[in-house]
């Protein structure tokens, strides 16, 4: 069995993405972004340390619609086993879904169709009103009416 080291690197990618909390980043973007900020490290170590944190829990690791695998600092990762998760196919973002509409939708698979929805696993794949309205030009209807039901994570 391998120990876990914590190592200066390991606590530098941790901190980074902590300070940049709801952001994702791939293995590329945090090498760049660590590099920019002087520090010398290579994307395998980044790669190691990033599968390392997201196997603890303190960062989920998911693949966008284009294939890309992105990581974002989860401060409790319990809470993602309570609710579903929407992922925006244009810019990757992930938003928790909290919404009473969603807790109904499980009830209802669940005793009319026998069936037992996996929440943290329960993907909504579309795309985010940001998204949304820079491919439109204009403000969408779901900006204002989705933000009462979910925050991003």
């Amino acid at each position: 069995m391998r120990g876990e080291y914590n190592t200066r690197q390991k606590r530098d990618i941790l901190a980074f993405l902590r300070s940049h909390d709801l952001e994702p980043y791939s293995v590329d973007d945090l090498v760049f972004e660590l590099q920019e900020q002087g520090e010398r490290i290579g994307r395998t170590t980044v790669y190691r340390h990033l599968e390392a944190l997201a196997e603890q829990g303190s960062v989920r690791k998911y693949q966008t619609p284009q294939g890309v695998v992105q990581y974002q600092h989860v401060a409790d990762s319990s809470e993602c086993d309570a609710h579903f998760h929407m992922m925006c196919k244009s810019c990757g973002r992930l938003y928790h879904v909290n919404c009473k509409l969603m807790e109904a939708l499980t009830q209802h698979i669940y005793s009319d169709h026998n069936f037992l929805l996996d929440a943290r696993e329960t993907m909504l794949v579309g795309v985010c009103a940001r998204c949304a309205s820079a491919q439109k030009g204009e403000n969408v209807h779901g900006a204002d009416y989705a933000s009462g039901c979910h925050h991003r994570i």
